[in-house]
């Protein structure tokens, strides 16, 4: 019996050989050819006469020669096969399932096969891999089917408040715009922002975010979630105050209370925002006196808005727009024993539609040039009102409308200067296309005015530096710092905005 087997394995080994030298071997073979099939799950026989010299070499001639070389072979027993010409192919690569299955330990004069059927000890296919996206790729973790917008460059990082004061809609995101109308596009980032001339905080956590402000007199707070595809935000700013007495009792509400809400849904390559605010312009007074035939008073200096925003951020790559519509109910008034006695009230309701587009005009590795224009059409009309004249008696209606066509062309020029700085400019021209306003009041009666004038130019100049990943601050300079050498050291008008970034 055991001499059966021997001359079984010197089969092996012959066949073996003979495939070795039919087959020559492919030093620089690709990895996918090196990896052979698993054959017959089988061990062989674990006997002394199978760990000959040549059983030993079976892995490493195996990893070698495809398997269709190993045929079945008859013939008289051959000495032990070579070693492998590739030494240089570690054994770990050939799978110990290589070994000949146990089906070779039969009678010499059947001629067994030395392999597995070709069909089972076929190549291992390469594992697949997923070729790149074209679409461009969010932070880690965003979810299914939400576009996040143009890959992140050193031109798309989040900037401060000194960065694209014209509000080109083609240049990265600033704190201002991302917490105003683009709450989406804060998924994924995590970072702290401090704004000390502006008292203001920003902190992102990925999905949550926050921030702290100043609003008229009084601190505001802001909270916020997002997950890449909705967001929403509230916003409160609370200063009231309750005095009483035997004679009056009297409610005060500070300038710049506040109470907002914001919400934005992704829907396709497209954004909508909506928001509303309200909030006090001035400090209202309320008195109500205890006795019986003195006068409430009331005061009403508010401003009630809404703004619905539809933008094409997620899906732009190089036209980059916003349009929407800021609607404002604002109440100037003070009401006596339930009658206005303003003298010159100037509440009012506003509309306006707006357009705001940019776009890469120039742009290389380390330098881009943006291109823009902002076009609102302002429309005012305000209460009318009842007018009494002091001397003669007399009273008349007083009323205003106003429309008009704003253009504002805007630039931004932004250059890399190293790995760590960016130097950035931004102009902006204010041109008043049409301007119609058309009212009545008791001292010129029907009046109209038609004009058109550009009484607007903004320039500044702007600095960031970066180290690493980690932090980063930025600044734009005023204007006295380049008119007024004494402000560069009392500090006044040197910066329009200063912020510092910490980055996870």
């Amino acid at each position: 019996m055991n001499l059966k087997k021997t001359f079984a394995m010197a089969l092996v080994s012959a066949a073996f050989a003979m495939a070795q030298e039919a087959a020559p071997a492919q030093k620089a073979a690709p990895a996918e050819a090196a990896q052979p099939a698993p054959a017959a799950e089988a061990p062989a026989a674990e006997t002394p006469a199978a760990k000959t010299p040549a059983a030993e070499a079976q892995p490493a001639a195996a990893a070698q020669a495809p398997a269709e070389v190993a045929q079945p072979v008859a013939q008289e027993a051959a000495p032990a096969a070579a070693p492998a010409e590739n030494p240089e192919a570690p054994a770990a690569e050939a799978p110990a399932a290589a070994q000949a299955p146990a089906e070779v330990a039969q009678p010499a004069q059947e001629a067994a096969p030395a392999a597995a059927p070709a069909e089972t000890a076929k190549p291992a296919e390469p594992k697949q891999v997923a070729a790149p996206s074209a679409d461009p790729q969010g932070p880690q973790g965003a979810p299914e089917g939400v576009r996040m917008g143009p890959p992140k460059t050193p031109f798309t990082v989040v900037h401060g408040s000194a960065y694209n004061t014209v509000k080109n809609e083609a240049a990265g995101d600033n704190v201002d715009l991302l917490l105003d109308r683009r709450l989406t596009k804060l998924y994924g980032q995590k970072f702290f922002y401090i704004e000390p001339a502006g008292e203001r905080g920003v902190v992102s956590l990925g999905n949550f975010f926050g921030a702290m402000d100043i609003s008229g007199d009084v601190g505001r707070a802001l909270l916020g979630y997002t997950n890449g595809s909705f967001g929403a935000e509230i916003r409160a700013g609370v200063g009231k105050r309750r005095f009483e007495n035997d004679n009056v009792e009297q409610k005060v509400s500070y300038n710049g209370n506040d109470f907002g809400l914001t919400l934005s849904k992704m829907l396709g390559g497209y954004v909508v925002t909506l928001g509303g605010d309200w909030i006090t312009v001035a400090q209202e007074t309320d008195t109500d006196p205890k006795a019986k035939r003195a006068p409430t008073t009331e005061e009403r200096y508010r401003d009630l808005t809404a703004t619905l925003v539809v933008s094409d951020g997620p899906s732009a790559r190089k036209h980059f727009w916003s349009a929407g519509v800021n609607f404002t109910r604002h109440i100037n008034e003070m009401e006596v024993a339930g009658s206005l006695k303003n003298e010159n009230p100037d509440s009012y309701i506003g509309i306006v539609p707006f357009f705001d587009y940019g776009t890469p005009a120039l742009q290389s590795e380390h330098a881009r040039l943006l291109l823009g224009l902002n076009a609102a059409v302002p429309t005012i009309i305000q209460d009318e009102y009842i007018v009494r004249d002091t001397t003669s008696g007399a009273t008349a209606k007083k009323n205003m409308t106003h429309v008009g066509l704003s253009l504002t062309p805007n630039v931004v020029g932004e250059v890399l200067l190293g790995e760590s700085v960016m130097l950035f400019g931004e102009a902006a021209y204010q041109w008043e296309a049409v301007s119609y306003t058309k009212g009545e009041n008791v001292e010129a009666g029907d009046y109209k005015v038609l004009e058109s004038v550009a009484d607007k130019v903004q320039a500044t100049v702007g600095f960031r530096y970066q180290y690493k990943d980690w932090a980063a601050c930025e600044f734009a300079f005023g204007d006295s710092f380049f008119t007024d050498t004494k402000s560069i050291f009392n500090g006044e008008g040197v910066f329009v905005s200063f912020g510092g970034f910490i980055y996870f």
